[in-house]
């Protein structure tokens, strides 16, 4: 995250040579999710096609972190118990699959060429993959679906607050340093503006998770308050848009979750403090008592090098937990993916902050002795793996 200068222009090869830098190891951890999934959870080749794009997404998100960081905690994100449980099932047709893939490439490649924009290009094929991945094994309210958004929603809205309010001593983003891509200029105090790739790609992804499922109407007041932070001045139609897809979203949420009995339990019973510690268990239960304290320490940290990132993510994760305590009904962990998700990413930063700290403590020592302490980070995923697969208990 924090870099010591600006950067400096490029030429367009060294950019694309950085961009494929950037990218290789979120999708080097997605490989081995996938891999993962069939070969340990015996999952069915497409599911683990989608299921694994989600855990780009989010590795992804946390890049400015470091590789190292980013594919742990998209490995963390693999292994916790909600996310697993959605592994297994029977093998589909193989053939679906090798189309779905073929399919998305073409337009990746082909848009990429036409519009000198790779991102896009990228952005759309995974749009294509997902339809297809949806149409295929997808059906309304699919968590797997959800998963999928979800990730990709939090990469974009992390990408876009870290580009509009950064911190002063990070270096321009790489998307401004690609030539024939550029487009915008610093502003006054060293911001970007948020890209039509952040704005256009934040509304389609919640448009399409939302009309899958009306329990992400919980991410509105993230994804809206990260919209207006970005001192960005988007149209009218936009909020417009926005506005009915929270509308769809609570009137999802009310008919598919919720009966009439249940409006007087929320208002009577939500405070109850069994109810408290039954979601508090829930989280306690992905990560342990180390992860909890690591993800506090994280959010200290944010809120002070990234306090706008902070709010936005304080936002969503208490927006979640008020979820896992009025909902009452199956697969309730799943639901509170976006919690997960935020609660991985104060994790990964407290150790991020952890090793620039040890580096400037024992300067000797530097880079070695963050690696150490990004290996021992690195044991929670195998940890987990340990456990999934009976080795140890």
């Amino acid at each position: 995250m924090p870099s010591a200068t600006l950067a400096t222009p490029v030429s367009a090869t060294a950019a694309r040579d950085q961009l494929v830098r950037y990218w290789l190891p979120p999708l080097l951890t997605g490989i081995i999710a996938f891999f993962i999934l069939v070969a340990v959870g015996d999952t069915p080749v497409i599911r683990s096609g989608g299921m694994a794009l989600a855990i780009v997404g989010v590795a992804l998100g946390l890049r400015r972190m470091g590789a190292m960081l980013c594919s742990i905690a998209g490995l963390i994100l693999l292994m916790i118990p909600a996310f697993w449980a959605q592994s297994g099932g029977q093998f589909g047709d193989f053939a679906t699959v090798v189309i779905a893939l073929i399919v998305a490439f073409v337009a990746m490649v082909v848009l990429s060429l036409a519009l000198r924009r790779p991102t896009f290009g990228l952005g759309i094929g995974i749009v294509i993959f997902a339809g297809l991945f949806w149409s295929q094994i997808g059906t309304p309210q699919s968590l797997r679906l959800g998963g999928f958004v979800v990730g990709w929603l939090m990469f974009l809205i992390i990408d876009m607050l870290l580009m509009t309010n950064p911190h002063p001593s990070d270096s321009a983003p790489l998307i401004m340093r690609l030539q024939g891509i550029e487009t915008g200029k610093a502003r006054e105090d060293g911001s970007y503006a948020a890209q039509p790739y952040h704005t256009l790609g934040i509304l389609l992804l919640y448009a399409v998770g939302i009309l899958n499922d009306g329990s992400l109407v919980f991410l509105a007041p993230t994804v809206i308050l990260s919209l207006a932070l970005t001192k960005n001045r988007l149209p009218r139609w936009y909020w417009l848009a926005m506005t009915i897809l929270v509308l769809i979203g609570l009137r999802g949420f009310a008919v598919d979750y919720l009966q009439l009995r249940d409006y007087q339990f929320l208002i009577e019973k939500w405070r109850d403090a069994d109810r408290w510690f039954d979601v508090s268990q829930i989280i306690v239960r992905q990560f342990s008592p180390v992860g909890i304290a690591l993800s506090i320490l994280g959010l200290s940290r944010l809120a002070r090098w990234y306090p706008v990132l902070g709010i936005v993510t304080m936002f969503g994760y208490g927006a979640y937990f008020m979820f896992g305590l009025v909902y009452v009904g199956p697969y309730r962990a799943i639901l509170m993916m976006p919690l997960f998700i935020i609660q991985i990413t104060w994790m990964t930063y407290a150790i991020f902050a952890i090793g620039e700290w040890s580096k400037k403590s024992l300067p000797q020592l530097s880079p070695y002795v963050s690696w150490v302490v990004y290996g021992l980070y690195g044991l929670i995923p195998l940890q987990m793996l340990l456990n999934i697969t009976n080795v140890v208990n």
